[in-house]
């Protein structure tokens, strides 16, 4: 008998999926709402200077319907959280906050405060013993193991953690929190208690309830006889903004940024979020200001990839920030199971059982591809092996499934990992690796058999090798935010990363939140052997050094199908779903080039906004000169949009955006006039400009992307190459999409809400609110393209007035004002409309309403509003004729021009007097 101690095995251990992108997790039975906007009352407030505070604050106290929630008294972002009590929106907001201070204004901006929520797809928990299967890491591939080999593990780097918290106890975070521990230190915002559901309860305890915080902890720092993070030696600082239900808000998660400046971290990361696309919100805002002082910050992309492009979270939308993309490691997690060469998650129940192939040809290319023949045996009680291969691998368990398996076990062929099929009509199924499944098949042609045993204590984990490292997820989202700003900017492993968890276990989980850290991680190995902010403390341009070096020195990755999940090893994936590819850690400490911050990207636009020439700062940190050549890489192209047929209405879902099963790699390369070859001196830097044409040929009314990067060869020798990520689009955007609103999926819609009878056969409203008659208008909206505006304003009516331009032949004027051209006011939105379905007049408030206009609404994202006739300025309306002006800004749009708002056609509208 030959024994082989342990096995890495991939098994499905739950039926959650990355096919729920945005999954929550739900404990305790508990049922969690998820609204639409959980502050839509509240706004952030900027003022000029940190000095008016004191007195803008004791301001907005005596203002009759306005709240001081929260204070941000720094230089930084000095400002204050306001809640409407009533009806208000950010022009009456600034309009109120500077009255009596028109010459000396103090408010600068008005940013709408919104929700954050973890968003992530959970893999499950996944056991293994101790192996002589490969042991489990995920830094093969990014040069991290290197670097750890050689010392480099963070020691003297600080990472704030603005996450759920962190369960410190975890044996593979230090066991204690303080000075002298891995978990060096922090704040709790929100505390234990139920918040948002009750009053935060802060302390300095940032103790994890929820998990996801000390998931992102250990693959920053952790470390264990079985896991290693990505900087071990760091220390971690965690703030907890996210309590139990996995939902925070953007006052909690900028006052945790500030916190951790203040606190001295080197980087800050963060994976929380919402869709946006926008970088002008508080967040990001702040976020960018402080890598312009020194601070190296991590956001994740999001999870919505599949939904196709333009759809970036808010906070990773910033200008300055790192924003990062999820792929796949080069090792995932696995089961370890012991089995027996004799000459001779599973259940642990399962001892002794034969593995019996299918075929005894481990090379055959399509095992079990066809149905097998009758006379084959039985498959009880026994486990099979199938190789992977030929067709997916649903089609091998169906051609299985006439003879009674109850175990599947298939092993890899040199293609990237393939996911087993999930548990069905009570089959399990496995995966692992070719080398395992050779060697099985092996033996049992020598005259042997095999039997498998899964009663190991599970306290170990192993790996199981993954081809297809680098890859993209599908589930990570992509860019561009909607000014074309190129978004995301990076890659790292994200997909089933096994990490810390809650009461000293272990757990798998997927998501841009998994990679984030990885990249903070990446920081700090940088940090910990050249210094950070202290280190550079009259130098705060060294945080963006340090992000372009990782940008510039990643590698580029296959286009991945968003159908099929097959490599296409004719395209390179595009930077808008990227960045500019994997992170390589070793590379990134080892540049002795340094690329200007200003030119890490080339972002040349749409066709109307094309920005063709774009330079960069080259600095030979070496001790030699160096030759610099260029050369172009381009990505794969792709048409992103469905677009109506000529004269053809709007059918369902026509026009869109193609999601990521829709879009098909084309080559679309642009022509570029590349500077000639730049020597360098030692200390030296230089100047190379690009000259950009678009791709010819373009079908411009598919709003094609086309993307790749500038290759700066260096003489230096291996390692020492770079890459600039590049990317625009070849259509006039506002042209092609001449409406916001989404009428393919029809929307907007409009209900009377007692009946939900359409508005097209009832115009007439009398506000009675009661039970038996809820007679009210309700909106409900999606966008195909992000909008800076979203306005529901009230005309009266006028025999000038029209479907498609109810503010009449006197025009319309921007921004409205009540009194003029018939203008009444803007509506204002019941705030619980995202999650009730009518207004409860017993329990609801008529006051407890947010206004009109809505900002920075991203697409493919549902709008519900309740219209109780209260207007913006506090009054109601009163009976009498009136129009409806719903419109959405359209793409590029001005909001003074009244061509540039889609205005949705609606008649002429009656509200009725209360009987």
């Amino acid at each position: 008998m030959r024994a082989v101690p342990f096995l890495a095995l991939l098994a499905v251990a739950s039926n959650a999926s990355a096919r729920q992108p945005w999954r929550r997790e739900v404990r305790n039975n508990e049922t969690v709402t998820e609204p639409a906007d959980s502050d839509p009352k509240r706004y952030i407030v900027e003022l000029k200077s940190l000095d008016r505070c004191a007195r803008i604050r004791a301001k907005v106290d005596n203002t009759r319907g306005l709240r001081v929630v929260k204070s941000f008294d720094h230089s930084l972002f000095p400002a204050i959280s306001v809640e409407c009590e009533g009806g208000c929106n950010a022009d009456s907001l600034a309009r109120a906050i500077n009255d009596g201070d028109e010459d000396d204004a103090p408010v600068a901006t008005v940013y709408k405060s919104t929700t954050m929520r973890l968003r992530l797809p959970a893999e499950g928990e996944s056991y293994a013993d101790d192996a002589k299967a490969a042991e489990y890491s995920f830094h093969g591939m990014t040069g991290v193991e290197q670097l750890h080999r050689e010392g480099i593990i963070g020691e003297g780097a600080t990472v704030a953690i603005v996450d759920s918290g962190v369960y410190w106890q975890h044996p593979a975070l230090g066991g204690g929190l303080g000075p002298g521990f891995k978990v060096a230190g922090g704040y709790d915002l929100v505390g234990d208690g139920r918040w948002p559901s009750t009053d935060p309860e802060p302390d300095n305890d940032p103790n994890d309830q929820f998990g996801h915080g000390t998931h992102v902890a250990g693959i920053v720092a952790g470390k264990s006889e079985q896991f290693v993070g990505v900087a071990p030696g760091a220390k971690i600082l965690a703030y907890k903004v996210i309590g139990h239900q996995g939902q925070s808000n953007e006052e909690m998660v900028i006052e945790a940024f500030l916190k951790a400046f203040d606190s001295g971290a080197d980087v800050i990361t963060a994976s929380v979020g919402e869709k946006s696309g926008f970088a002008a919100n508080a967040w990001a805002t702040l976020a960018s200001r402080m890598v312009d002082q020194g601070v190296v910050i991590t956001i994740a992309a999001g999870n919505d990839g599949e939904i196709g492009p333009f759809l970036m979270s808010n906070g990773a939308a910033g200008e300055h920030v790192l924003t990062v993309a999820g792929s796949d490691a080069e090792k995932f997690p696995a089961f370890g199971f012991h089995a027996e060469f004799s000459a001779g998650t599973w259940p642990d129940s399962i001892v002794g059982r034969p593995i019996v192939p299918v075929t005894l040809n481990s090379s055959v290319p399509d095992d079990a591809c066809s149905p097998l023949p009758a006379t084959t045996a039985n498959m009880t009680n026994t486990i099979v092996l199938v190789r992977s291969g030929g067709c997916d691998l649903w089609q091998k368990r169906t051609n299985l499934q006439p003879f009674d398996p109850e175990y599947i076990l298939f092993y890899q062929d040199d293609k990237p990992w393939t996911a087993p099929p999930s548990n069905r009509d009570g089959v399990k199924a496995g995966i692992i690796e070719a080398r395992a499944g050779e060697a099985i098949v092996k033996a049992i042609i020598d005259g042997g058999n095999v039997t498998a045993t899964f009663d190991i204590d599970p306290t170990h984990y192993v790996g199981i090798y993954n081809s297809g490292a680098g890859r993209p997820a599908d589930w990570t989202t992509w860019g561009a935010n909607y000014d074309m700003t190129l978004k995301p900017d990076i890659a790292a492993p994200g997909n089933k990363i096994l990490s810390s968890y809650l009461d000293g276990k272990y757990k798998v989980l997927s998501g841009t939140s998994m990679a984030t850290p990885y990249v903070a991680g990446v920081a700090a190995l940088w940090i910990g052997k050249h210094g950070g902010r202290a280190a550079h403390k009259d130098d705060p341009a060294w945080a963006k050094r340090l992000m372009t070096r990782i940008m510039s020195t990643a590698h580029s990755v296959p286009w991945i199908s968003g159908l099929d999940k097959k490599t296409n090893p004719d395209f390179w994936a595009p930077p808008v779903q990227v960045g500019a590819g994997f992170i390589d850690a070793r590379r990134t400490l080892e540049a002795t080039t340094e690329l200007s911050f200003e030119g890490r990207k080339f972002e040349l636009n749409d066709t109307a906004h094309f920005q063709g020439t774009h330079s960069v700062q080259l600095k030979n940190t070496g001790e030699v000169p160096v030759t610099y050549e260029f050369a172009l890489e381009s990505a794969a192209g792709f048409e992103s949009w469905n677009p109506l047929p000529a004269d053809s209405e709007p059918r369902y879902p026509l026009p869109n955006f193609k999601y990521y099963s829709d879009m098909t790699p084309i080559k679309l390369e642009p022509a570029v006039a590349m500077p000639e070859p730049i020597t360098v001196q030692p200390g030296d830097t230089a100047t190379a400009e690009f000259t950009f044409t678009p791709p010819a040929g373009m079908n411009e009314g598919n709003i094609p992307v086309y993307s790749g990067k500038i290759l700066v060869k260096s003489s230096s020798g291996e390692g020492q190459d770079f890459g600039i990520p590049y990317f625009g689009v070849g259509s006039d955007i506002k042209a092609t999409i001449p409406a916001a609103f989404d009428y393919g999926s029809y929307f907007p819609i409009m209900f009377s809400a007692a009946n939900h009878t359409d508005i097209a056969d009832k115009t007439s409203f009398t506000f009675n609110l009661t039970w038996m008659s809820q007679d009210y208008p309700t909106l409900y909206t999606k966008l195909v393209f992000g909008t800076r505006e979203l306005r529901w304003d009230i005309y009266e009516a006028s025999p000038d007035a029209t479907d498609e331009e109810p503010a009449g032949a006197k025009g319309w004027a921007y921004p409205p004002t009540v009194g003029e051209h018939g203008y009444v006011g803007s509506a204002t939105a019941f705030t619980k409309s995202g999650e009730a379905s009518w207004f409860d007049p017993e329990n609801n408030s008529v006051d407890d309403v947010f206004a009109f206009p809505r900002y920075n609404q991203p697409r493919a994202t549902d709008g519900h509003y309740m219209w109780l006739g209260r207007l913006a300025n506090g009054s109601d309306i009163t009976p009498g004729e009136y129009r409806f002006r719903i419109a959405a800004l359209r793409a590029f749009g001005d909001p003074h021009v009244a061509g540039d708002w889609d205005v949705w056609k609606l008649p002429q509208m009656t509200v009725l007097p209360l009987d």
